[in-house]
């Protein structure tokens, strides 16, 4: 009886501990971790992209270096969680090296200066004078002093959080990343990250495969601290069978045509707080409108302000027309294709892919994606190394085979065509100018699509918007997100009342969030980082559409 006891209750241990005994890491792709070299990356990029190059990496660094990899993916939501949970991770461990250094305590003035792009030449001082070398020449009763010394510390030190690359999003969001110092251009040792790519490859980085700049966009950082590695644009995803049982017969054109009541309620938005692809479609929305003014002859000044209130006032309806914000930008395309919604702004790759996805036995799809024309300008989705990388030179190594040939591949190709994505058809377009050949063109999955010919129809003016990308995010959740409820009762009792002039006039009132409001008070607000400030800000906007949308719901 003891015996078949002991039988049984081992027989239910191997049960229980072999599932984990034997699983694989995860992102090894079955590799077990003591056997293969790892390298850690964060990323936005959904499920296929990073299944793709994790596999394609892996096959590359075995058939030409004799080296096991895998690539531990860190996911913590879009660009704006990732640059949350950055700061947060650099904070923690820059207030652990300030105290052992300083012996001082990390306050709120240190916390806001060892990331603040605008102590830099103060920093720079700092290091010349020597005070970050001799920390007993600190004035301790000098905060000035003590908050040029912490940014100094920080931008001498090769502190990390434990990961190698951050891989994905926008060049606003690496922009910030750089000039915060979590981007490095080159590691410690001087012979890994994008800087000692460029040495190693020049004419990567020339004018012939990969510009700086293309119509105004920026396509890298001029210090190297980020490159860009595909292209993307911005435009609508739409439904055909829901717009045609809306009284749409051509489909959808231009951002303005998201805005017609008859979309009331079939409209998907991914909230810009959360995703930064969809304030950038925004900010698409808004130059367009300048654009326009100025090519009716609107001299530029006027047409900068007259535009920004004008594409406010399309915000709103748009806005008003939306199901929802929702927290997942992909969610968009896959609500739009499932007749959930009718129509939704996003990136162009998640167009493209549920266009594919839904293709039937003729070759059509019911889910059509467009660029409004002069609507939208290309970007670029960068990579860049993190202060700290703990695997410089393998990380060095992805870099480089992103952006070779080889690499570019992966974001275009047609899936099962050699050097093309094993599973999923990813439809970005690469950022190497050479890549557009007619031999590529024939393994493309979108081989009518040049990103460089597309780009020449539209001039992105940073000086225009650039500044106000966080002032957009936090005006559409104050005027659109948080009072959404109120905001769509409005909408939709000016439509069943016929669209009355007066309350019309009153729903599209932009005043408290003008060109004058949102570059004067709302940007300076935001630009003091007082979390107080901001946020009695954002309640008073909030509630002042509130009652607005409110009492024309309610207006007999």
């Amino acid at each position: 009886m003891i015996a078949r006891l002991s039988i049984v209750f081992s027989l239910l241990a191997l049960v229980l501990i072999a599932p984990f005994a034997l699983r694989p890491d995860p992102g090894s792709g079955g590799l077990r971790r003591g056997k293969a070299e790892r390298l850690v990356i964060i990323s936005p990029h959904n499920e296929s992209i990073r299944s793709e190059f994790a596999r394609a990496f892996a096959r590359h660094m075995k058939r030409d270096y004799d080296r096991l990899v895998f690539v531990d993916w860190r996911q913590p939501g879009g660009t704006s969680e990732i640059a949350r949970f950055l700061k947060s991770e650099y904070s923690t461990r820059f207030e652990t090296l300030w105290k052992l250094k300083t012996n001082l305590p990390f306050d709120g003035e240190i916390r806001d200066a060892f990331d603040n792009k605008y102590l830099d030449p103060e920093a720079s001082k700092a290091t010349q004078q020597g005070w970050v070398q001799d920390l007993t020449l600190l004035d301790r009763d000098n905060s000035e002093q003590l908050a040029a010394t912490a940014r100094a510390l920080f931008l001498n030190s090769q502190i990390g959080v434990g990961i190698d690359l951050f891989f994905g999003g926008g060049a606003y969001d690496f922009s910030r990343q750089a000039s915060a110092g979590n981007l490095v251009a080159i590691d410690a040792t001087g012979r890994y990250g994008p800087e000692a790519l460029a040495k190693e490859e020049p004419d990567w980085f020339g004018d012939e495969i990969m510009p700086s700049t293309v119509s105004g966009e920026p396509f890298r950082d001029n210090s190297f601290r980020w490159v860009g590695t595909v292209l993307s644009s911005f435009g609508i995803v739409y439904n055909t069978d829901v717009l045609a049982r809306l009284g749409f017969e051509d489909g959808l054109k231009q951002w303005d045509d998201l805005a017609d009541p008859r979309l009331v309620g079939q409209i998907a938005l991914a909230d810009p707080t959360k995703s930064g692809s969809t304030t950038k479609a925004f900010e698409m929305l808004i130059q367009e409108q300048i654009q326009r003014l100025q090519g009716n002859g609107m001299p530029e000044e006027k047409s900068v302000a007259q535009g920004w209130d004008e594409a406010m006032r399309l915000i709103l309806r748009i806005s008003a027309n939306s199901r929802y914000f929702t927290d997942s930008a992909a969610k968009v395309p896959r609500d739009v294709a499932l007749g959930d919604a009718g129509a939704g702004m996003c990136i162009d790759f998640y167009g493209r892919t549920f266009n594919e996805l839904y293709h039937d036995k003729n070759g059509d799809s019911h889910v059509q994606f467009v660029m409004p024309r002069a609507g939208t300008s290309i970007g670029a989705d960068p990579i860049g190394m993190l202060r700290g990388a703990p695997h410089p030179e393998l990380a060095h190594q992805f870099i480089r085979f992103v952006l070779s040939p080889e690499g570019q591949k992966l974001w275009n190709y047609r899936v099962g065509e050699p050097g093309g994505p094993n599973r999923y058809a990813l439809r970005r377009p690469p950022i190497r100018r050479d890549f557009y050949t007619g031999r590529n063109r024939k393994a493309m999955s979108d081989p009518e699509v040049n990103p460089y010919e597309i780009a020449e129809g539209f001039t992105y003016h940073d000086e225009w918007t650039g500044a106000l990308f966080s002032s957009l995010r936090f005006i559409i959740k104050a005027a659109c997100i948080d009072p959404h409820e109120e905001q769509r009762k409005a909408w939709r009792a000016l439509i069943e009342n016929g669209l009355p002039a007066a309350q019309l006039a009153s729903f599209d009132d932009v005043s408290l969030i003008s060109y004058e409001n949102a570059t004067q008070r709302i940007a300076t607000v935001l630009g003091t980082k007082d979390k107080v400030a901001e946020i009695k800000l954002a309640r008073e906007l909030t509630a002042a559409f509130r009652e607005k949308y409110h009492r024309i719901a309610t207006q007999p």
